[in-house]
């Protein structure tokens, strides 16, 4: 436990707890178009691709900064300015997403289950990144502290960088969600009536791709994963519209940062587990919905 008062704690570790906030405000939503369109398993998959290509950028710059150059830092520069890691490490990410969205979406044509695409892509995205984190020049101390979730550390500029990623996927999820949902449920439809599906399918798989890259890379892929599955799952047994889903989904993933958050400074425990670990405890009730319908 940590000998300091609450108000103490909240000015030492603001960014890293608002940061956490935020990914429960917006990858609840993100979740809850995964879940309805059967994809809720690329929510445990696409987090690792992630972690690959952020692990990826890391073992990737000292052969940029040598070929191409990095706004001209040098490589321990780069390692200490938290913006130029961040924008490097999350076109990195977002890349790698994509091309795991990309996977998934292949795979699907093929044989085989959804569970066993996503075990596959799991296995792949975990066993690239622990090679890739032997190459990587900062050493395992980051990464291990990127999978295991502990976040603390987040400064302004990874706030900053989250949070512009999460804005820009909540926007254009809320103005383009209607047209997301009738091109994945009803293509013929959503052509009828002029909407580009091709176009909206590549601006969704865009999207899911930025925000998780982004939550990745700030708050590693147990917590983004975690926000992604458990609240859209917790709420799915008691809502009966898309509106009332998001909703719920969006104030459990909210309620499970902020008690997570709570626990974590109390007992000094890791941020991205304990707020993960919050969000489960709301899948509890979930049988007693099932009983009343």
């Amino acid at each position: 436990m940590l000998d300091t008062s609450w108000l103490e704690r909240l000015e030492l570790f603001l960014w890293p707890l608002c940061a956490a906030l935020l990914a429960g405000l917006v990858l609840p939503a993100v979740g809850v178009h995964l879940l309805v369109r059967r994809a809720s398993f690329h929510g445990i998959v696409l987090p690792q691709f992630a972690a690959a290509g952020v692990v990826f950028a890391y073992a990737l710059l000292p052969w940029w900064i040598e070929t191409i150059g990095l706004g001209g830092l040098t490589l321990e520069g780069a390692l200490h300015d938290p913006h130029a890691a961040s924008t490097f490490g999350l076109a990195w990410g977002a890349v790698f997403t994509v091309c795991g969205i990309l996977l998934l979406v292949r795979a699907a044509r093929g044989s085989g289950s959804e569970v066993a695409r996503a075990a596959a892509g799991f296995a792949t995205a975990s066993a690239l990144v622990l090679v890739l984190g032997r190459l990587s020049p900062v050493g395992r101390g980051p990464i291990d502290a990127l999978l295991g979730g502990e976040v603390l550390g987040v400064g302004l500029h990874e706030f900053e960088v989250l949070a512009a990623a999460l804005a820009l996927s909540a926007l254009l999820l809320a103005w383009f969600g209607r047209d997301i949902l009738l091109a994945s449920f009803d293509r013929e439809s959503a052509r009828v009536l002029g909407l580009p599906t091709g176009a909206i399918e590549a601006l969704f798989q865009g999207l899911v791709g930025l925000a998780v890259a982004a939550g990745t890379l700030t708050l590693g892929p147990v917590l983004v994963f975690g926000l992604l599955v458990l609240p859209p799952l917790a709420a799915r047994p008691w809502v009966r519209s898309m509106r009332a889903f998001v909703a719920l989904s969006v104030a459990l993933g909210a309620a499970s940062a902020l008690l997570g958050e709570a626990a974590a400074l109390h007992w000094d425990l890791p941020l991205g587990p304990s707020v993960v670990l919050t969000a489960a405890v709301a899948l509890v009730p979930a049988p007693l919905a099932a009983r009343r319908t």
